[in-house]
């Protein structure tokens, strides 16, 4: 059973994590639907155990904040505000400030992965008009919506398995989590601006076109909406179902308040990151039935490094993180997790994912969209910045979250 499944998993991530040639049909949610039918068909898993692994939770969760992104992306406040921000920036420095802030911040209220993949093509389209080299400015965006991501449960998806699974209040995890993610992000930005000063000089264009929000109703009705949602997390410790009813409310009011068919609403989100997970669930439940995670435990161990010890917890999550990407690792790794430690979790598997190229789904769609455009980052283009980000990151949420 531990080499059948130990087999699948290798297969399944092999898919997963090379990234797809031109041309090539494998995807990341049909690479993970596989994995999970052929854990059910070799028997690492049976039929039942398969159901009860997909944790509905997230999934509900991942609906309603993908929605309401929609909905905001409908009423045009993505281009609205990355156009102030074009018109307030004038150099590119200040452009690479903005938008870095901006984008962690918006990652922290959604979901990051979602956050990306509206904000990719408009950097991508800010930076080919203006002659810059879109590469420190699509890393910064990467990093800086991971790091955002770590202040609050709904930043992205490992934070709020965690959040479900430990019980945490939202707000007793904003008031811990916020400190670490805005040292790390300023971490994040002194290296960047570092490796890329050069950059960093060049005057902007400033005859661009000022965007507007297309729909205010829209748009007013979802900020009140997701006011009510954050509100709401005073009150109740699941996170998950707050979003989804709040999105399924506005999706039934927006033939009333505006135009925009909410067929097209649903029809933008992103499905394959909801199959992804499904599939992802399947494949790890075979991971930790077949004693996969056990033998990688018991490996760190026969080293003579103690997960128990937080400094050697975050280091193995780190690792794991880094050879399966952040959500799957959390997963993984959550049944041996227990007290403080769920918040080093949530810390070190999320701050991980910027060391390299796999290490977070924000990362992948990221470089998918500029690969579109033309625009290539290598794995040592990646990394030469990120592993020193990640390392002290890492290093300083671990002593902040201990103190």
């Amino acid at each position: 059973m531990l080499i059948t499944g130990l087999a699948i998993f290798l297969i399944t991530y092999a898919l997963i994590s090379i990234r797809r040639r031109k041309g090539s049909r494998i995807t990341r949610p049909t690479a993970a639907l596989f994995g999970a039918s052929l854990m059910i068909i070799f028997g690492v898993v049976s039929v039942e155990q398969a159901l009860s692994s997909i944790d509905l939770n997230i999934i509900f969760l991942l609906i309603g904040m993908m929605a309401m992104v929609s909905i905001f992306q409908f009423s045009g406040f993505f281009e609205w505000i990355i156009s102030r921000i074009v018109l307030i920036s004038r150099t590119s420095g200040r452009l690479f400030l903005f938008v870095s802030i901006s984008t962690a911040f918006l990652s922290a209220l959604f979901v990051n992965d979602a956050v990306v993949l509206f904000f990719t093509p408009i950097i991508l389209s800010i930076t080919k008009e203006n002659g810059l080299d879109p590469v420190p400015f699509l890393i910064s965006e990467i990093f800086s919506a991971n790091i955002g991501s770590v202040a609050t449960e709904i930043g992205n998806p490992q934070n709020a398995y965690i959040a479900i699974k430990s019980s945490i209040p939202f707000f007793h995890y904003l008031l811990l989590m916020l400190p670490v993610s805005i040292v790390s992000l300023a971490i994040s930005l002194l290296i960047i601006y570092y490796f890329y000063r050069g950059e960093m000089k060049r005057e902007l264009k400033t005859d661009i076109e000022k965007k507007m929000i297309r729909n205010n109703k829209l748009f007013y009705s979802a900020s009140i909406t997701m006011i009510l949602i954050l509100f709401s997390f005073f009150f109740s410790r699941n996170i998950a179902i707050i979003p989804f009813i709040g999105a399924s409310i506005l999706l039934f009011l927006s033939p009333f308040i505006s135009e925009v068919d909410p067929r097209r609403i649903i029809k933008d989100i992103d499905w394959g990151i909801i199959l992804f997970f499904v599939g992802l669930f399947i494949v790890l439940e075979g991971v930790i039935l077949s004693g996969i995670l056990s033998s990688m435990m018991y490996a760190f161990d026969s080293l003579g490094l103690q997960i128990t010890s937080p400094l050697w917890y975050v280091t193995f999550v780190a690792i794991v993180s880094n050879l399966v990407s952040n959500v799957p690792a959390v997963l993984l790794i959550s049944p041996i997790t227990g007290g403080k430690f769920w918040l080093l979790l949530a810390m070190s598997s999320t701050l991980a994912g910027n060391a390299t190229i796999i290490g977070a789904v924000a990362n992948i769609i990221v470089l998918e969209i500029a690969s579109l455009w033309g625009v290539e980052i290598s794995w040592t283009t990646f990394s030469k910045v990120g592993l020193p980000v990640t390392i002290l990151t890492i290093i300083s949420g671990t002593l902040i979250l201990l103190i």
